[in-house]
Formats: C-alpha cells, structure tokens, sequence
C-alpha cells in the first residue's frame, strides 16, 4: 500500500539524516512536500463507513480488573463497541459499520487492524479500550487522538498500548523497524501525524462531553499520545480509554449491561452530533434505546409501496446466539420464535400490531432476565425500523 511505502521511506530517511539536528530539519521538509505525502482526498460529503476496533483480543487480554469477576479489557472493550456498532446501525442503516473484531476472540496485529480500515477506505476509525493503573483510585473516561503529547504519562500509555507488538512473532517484518520502546520510532510517529487531526479532535471533544454529561462518568478530557492504531489509519481516528478496570467501582460500572449501555449510547451520541456536523443535517430524536450485545447487522429496507392492505407486526427481541437455544427451559415458557441468520440465531416473543402491548411485553422479558430485549418491527415479513412501522400504521388508519 502507498501509506506503507511513505512510512518505509521515512524511516530509511530517519536512519540517514538523524544524525544531527541538520538532518532532522531535511527530514521534515523532505516529508512535509505535497508529492511525498499520500494525497488521497476524501470526495464524499457524507460518512458512509466506520471501522470500530475493539482492543486486544485472543492470547492478548488488555488489562485485567481486580479479579472478582475475572474480568478482562479484550471482553469489556467488545461487549461496548458491539453494542455501539448496532447503536449506529438501528440509527442510521445506509452506514456500513466493520468490527476488527466481532464474536471471535481473535488475535489480530496492530497492522491488521489499520490495514482493515484502509482497505475499505473507512470514514472514521474508533478504537475503544479499558485503562488500568497500580492505583486503585485512579477512574474516569478519556479520549486520544493521534499526537506527540508532551505529557509523560500520556507517552508511557501509548508505549504499553504500542507494546502489544512484541507478541507477534514477526513484527519486525511488519512494521518496518518501528519499535515501541524506541524514541526514535516516536520521532517518525510525529512526522507522520494524522493529517485529520481537526475533525479527531471534534469527535473527541463530543464524546468527553458525552461521557460527563450523559454517562455520568469523570471525564479525563481529550489527550494527544501515538498509539500505533490511531496513527496509521488514512480517516480521522480516536482511541477511548472507557474507564478503569482497577478501580472496584468503576469495574462494577464497566462489567455491568447498564454501565456498558451508558457508555456505547454515549459514544453514539456523540457520533451523531459529529456527522450532523459533518454532512449539515439534524436528527429528529434524542431516543436512544437499550441494544443486546453482539447483534448481527441487518440492512433495514424501504418499505414497499403497497402499504394500504398490509399490517405491521410488532416482536420483541430478546437476543442473539452462536448456537440454538429452543431446547433451553426458559425458552420453551416464553414460546420463543428462532431465526437463523448468517450462523447465529436470532430470538423473538410476541407478535402483535399493538405497540403499546408488545412494550409491555418487552419489560416482563426484562424481568426474566433478557437485560437487552428489545422492540422490532415487521413489514410483509421484511424488518423495518419502530419509526417507519409507525408510520405505516398511521397511513393505514387514515386510508381505513
């Protein structure tokens, strides 16, 4: 890839012209000059693909909590970006949302996961991350955007979080002399900064707005620090440090569906006030409803024209699995209806053209331990979202 090839030469560079003070003022010129820089624009004036990469995974688990409910980063950090990718999804389905990461607990290289987004020219990378420190009492949520910070504490984050390239077994091969515990590596990172920084930055002043004002977390404000993910990336890029898993409190929070919830339709928000921003458009509501982990994505379609004969059907969804539960007790009581989809299994109750009655339905599924239920809509059989089913059912009545 040419970003790869940029990188490459500037390295090459770096070794050839470091050795004086001289040479690092060549370098920079050498690299600031517009036939050296990858000078793809983006066109497109609206956000039509977002990468979300939840950190660590597989033999990697990120930072670990205080051990009561064995909790690890690389889970924390997946149960929030899934819950976030199907946030934008239900929100906005004209959006392609790809997880680096979904269901699997997979391994994946740093390279990998820039690579990803780069490969599918994605408008916006979000990375999100759980934090830890020796001190217990150490809380509170921030967000990074690629920089060369000239606070300590924000370089030796970036160093630990970089470091997860030393479990690969050929990172040498892959990242071109870039050495996480190297200083000179970390003079490359900052002539190589996201040239995206500006619009970084937006979104990452709303989510730490978000964060204080709607999750009721302590916000640790907007950070500049290299982390390797944010800075190889060709869009605008964040890391999400959502909290610390060595605080016992905030570990309650994180492990939490509630606290998961918060902090996913936190992060929502502030990506819709971003996009508004970006493409010149408001939204119409400030709902955001619950979701359940590890929904797989669907395409919401138009409804069809013929409207007038057809009645919508409203379900609620209680929640999505790898394997079949029919056999389960709990899902025999409650009569649920099973839909296999790409290799997971989808569970509905109810079926009613009442909304008012399958609300109600959604909160004793609640109450039986389905935390994320859910209302659906269908439409001739085809799912369509709550607001277009109650738009169709008000076309219906005034034609009745």
């Amino acid at each position: 890839m040419q970003s790869k090839n940029i990188v490459s030469k500037i390295i090459n560079l770096y070794h050839i012209f470091s050795r004086n003070a001289l040479g690092l003022l060549l370098l920079a010129t050498l690299f600031l000059n517009t036939s050296f820089i990858d000078d793809k624009k983006k066109t497109n004036s609206k956000i039509r693909t977002i990468v979300i990469d939840p950190g660590h995974g597989g033999h990697d688990p990120g930072n670990l909590g205080t051990g009561r409910y064995k909790t690890t980063e690389k889970h924390i950090a997946l149960d929030i970006s899934l819950k976030l990718g199907v946030y934008i999804e239900n929100a906005f389905p004209e959006i392609k949302v790809i997880y680096t990461r979904m269901t699997n607990d997979k391994f994946l290289k740093l390279a990998e996961r820039t690579q990803l987004a780069n490969d599918n020219n994605a408008d916006l990378f979000i990375s999100v991350h759980c934090d830890a420190f020796t001190n217990p009492d150490a809380y509170g949520a921030g967000v990074y955007v690629m920089g060369m910070s000239k606070l300590k504490a924000n370089m030796d984050i970036a160093m630990k979080e970089n470091s997860v390239i030393y479990l690969e077994d050929d990172y040498k091969e892959n990242y071109d002399g870039f050495d996480p515990n190297s200083p000179e590596s970390y003079i490359v990172f900052s002539l190589t900064q996201n040239t995206h920084l500006d619009q970084s930055l937006n979104i990452a002043e709303k989510i730490e707005q978000q964060f204080s004002t709607r999750a009721n977390r302590k916000s640790r404000g907007v950070k500049q620090a290299p982390f390797y993910v944010i800075s190889r990336v060709n869009m605008p890029s964040i890391l999400i440090e959502t909290g610390f898993l060595t605080n016992p409190e905030e570990e309650d929070f994180l492990h939490s569906e509630k606290g998961q919830d918060y902090l996913a339709s936190a992060i929502f928000r502030a990506f819709r006030a971003y996009k508004e921003n970006f493409e010149g458009i408001s939204s119409e509501t400030d709902i955001v409803k619950p979701i359940v982990v590890k929904k797989e994505r669907t395409k919401i379609p138009e409804p069809e024209k013929e409207i007038l004969t057809d009645k919508v059907v409203f379900k609620v969804q209680i929640g999505t699995y790898l394997k079949s539960m029919l056999n389960e007790t709990l899902f025999k009581e409650i009569n649920a209806e099973e839909q296999r989809l790409n290799g997971t299994f989808k569970y509905y109750v109810g079926s009613d053209t009442d909304k008012l009655a399958i609300d109600s339905l959604k909160l004793k599924m609640k109450e039986k331990g389905f935390k994320g239920a859910f209302v659906v809509a269908f439409f001739k059989g085809k799912r369509i979202s709550t607001k277009e089913a109650l738009s169709l059912q008000s076309k219906n009545k005034s034609h009745e």
